[in-house]
């Protein structure tokens, strides 16, 4: 608090900072000036609280000095000290707002009675400010404060329902602790849009406003809301059906794919719990599907069995130099257990762990350097999470089989002639290639690579591209559902009819035949 002195007469200002009992008022800083000049320049380089002011002063009256003081600073308090009883001099002064006149000759007390009377105006002005800010603030930042204590709530392990209550009811949300909760937690599952909170909450308010729920509704990040539904009675509502129209009002009115995931209904003790299980659920929602979720399917989850396509076969395609291959089956399969929503968390954990298996079997196999690829190339977080997500398993699937295909090109300056040969046979399974095409593409006479090739394996080279072709063939037909004409043209057999015949020769059965045995 600093206070303002200002009298032409020396011995008044300096009898009025002796005679106050300034520590007892807690002023901070008394300043003593001797006219309006002198005055403006300590107002511009010090806030001052109040001012005590003489009226008539050489060149220029105190009246006119606090008229501006007044213009430029409003919440000065200004008390004059005239030994001018006239009339007009202490009516002007209170049409200019002063705070009190006091005739001198004056005690010292009186002078400092009005000086505390004026910090308590001050005081309560400031507070009422705060309080005014205060209700500002809370008007304009309303719904950021009703988030903020959900999800501090929600994340921090320490904090308590009943905290929780306390934290709403002081931001002006009472509600009672034995309300019935049911959370609901929405996830955006087309990331690339753009966030959509205020259409979000306006669909599901108009939604629920038929059953008379009350509702909080928080934004947990980009792509994830959490929506608190509650009644003080029964919580009667049938909240499956409603967010399954949720999700096509969603999709129809905004163009949105989310996904909704329901909890239990409960009282406030049991919302840390149920959030904790409504992110469990998301988490299993690797594929993304835009679907309701309950509680009930992680049950489901948990009882479910998986069974995976012949892994082996894949790796010795590898390793034959087919990655192309096992990368296309790979991926049409995952695809194929996405659309039966089949497709959950642990299902891909474990077909990841399968797969890494293999692949590090086939590279290893391959003497390709598996340190190069997960450190050095793809980043290591990325390949110990991929089966977070389909995206992510698929993206690492065909990066490391992409990879292993560049590297083993590589490796045919130290292989023998039948081995390039083997390899450009797996490497172009799909084409209806003869023997001179393959002795051609190794730079080697079709006769003699015919003779070193009936020498070292016992069969013939023509006989082993229809046996190699024929093993695909079954591969597919036993792993996959692709049908059996498209799997003719995979291993190069554009006439149905006479891959049929071929197939029937080579295995005795017919390809269909084949299938339905397997």
């Amino acid at each position: 608090m600093n206070v303002l002195v200002v009298d032409d007469q020396y011995d008044v200002v300096q009898g009025v900072i002796a005679g106050v009992n300034w520590q007892e008022l807690h002023v901070d800083h008394v300043y003593p000036t001797y006219g309006p000049d002198e005055a403006r320049a300590i107002l511009h380089t010090n806030q001052i609280h109040i001012m005590l002011c003489d009226i008539e002063m050489p060149l220029e009256n105190g009246l006119e000095l606090f008229k501006w003081v007044k213009a430029q600073y409003p919440a000065t308090e200004c008390i004059f000290l005239s030994s001018y009883s006239e009339f007009e001099y202490a009516q002007e002064a209170i049409q200019l707002g002063c705070f009190d006149y006091i005739l001198q000759p004056a005690r010292y007390e009186d002078i400092q009675a009005s000086i505390e009377r004026a910090i308590h105006k001050i005081h309560a002005n400031t507070q009422r400010q705060q309080i005014y800010e205060y209700g500002a603030y809370w008007r304009q930042n309303e719904e950021f404060l009703l988030e903020n204590c959900v999800r501090s709530f929600m994340l921090d392990p320490g904090k308590q329902p009943q905290q929780l209550l306390r934290d709403l009811s002081n931001v002006n949300f009472s509600v009672s602790p034995h309300a019935q909760f049911c959370s609901i937690l929405i996830q955006r599952t087309n990331s690339n849009k753009e966030p959509f909170k205020y259409e979000l909450r306006h669909v599901l308010t108009k939604l629920i406003e038929p059953y008379h729920l009350n509702s909080l509704f928080v934004q947990l990040d980009r792509v994830n809301y959490l929506a608190l539904l509650y009644v003080e009675g029964l919580f009667d509502v049938p909240i499956t059906e409603l967010f399954t129209q949720f999700i096509d009002m969603i999709q129809n009115e905004l163009g949105y794919s989310v996904a909704c995931y329901i909890s239990d209904i409960g009282h406030p003790d049991k919302l840390k719990l149920h959030y904790k299980a409504l992110c469990h659920m998301r988490q299993q929602n690797v594929a993304l599907y835009s679907k309701v979720f309950t509680m009930q399917h992680l049950k489901e989850i948990k009882d479910s069995s998986f069974s995976f396509p012949d892994m082996q076969n894949w790796s010795m395609l590898i390793c034959h130099g087919s990655s192309k291959t096992v990368r296309d089956q790979i991926n049409s399969y995952l695809l194929q257990q996405k659309q039966l929503g089949i497709m959950s968390a642990e299902f891909l954990a474990r077909f990841h762990q399968d797969f890494i298996q293999i692949f590090l079997t086939a590279a290893n196999q391959m003497k390709l350097e598996v340190n190069d690829i997960f450190f050095e190339q793809y980043p290591y977080a990325d390949y110990i999470q991929a089966y977070t997500s389909l995206d992510k398993m698929i993206e690492l699937v065909n990066f490391t089989l992409d990879y292993v295909q560049e590297h083993a090109i590589g490796t045919h300056s130290t292989q023998s002639p039948i081995e390039r040969a083997i390899e450009y046979i797996n490497q172009n399974i799909e084409k209806n290639f003869s023997r001179a095409e393959v002795a051609e593409a190794i730079y080697l006479n079709p006769e003699y690579l015919s003779r070193l090739f009936k020498k070292e394996k016992g069969v013939s080279l023509n006989d082993f591209i229809v046996t190699r072709k024929m093993e695909i063939s079954k591969s597919l037909l036993t792993s996959t559902h692709i049908p059996v004409h498209i799997i003719a043209s995979k291993v190069g057999y554009s006439n149905f009819s006479y891959f049929s015949q071929v197939f029937k020769k080579h295995c005795g059965l017919t390809p269909i035949e084949y299938r339905q045995q397997a």
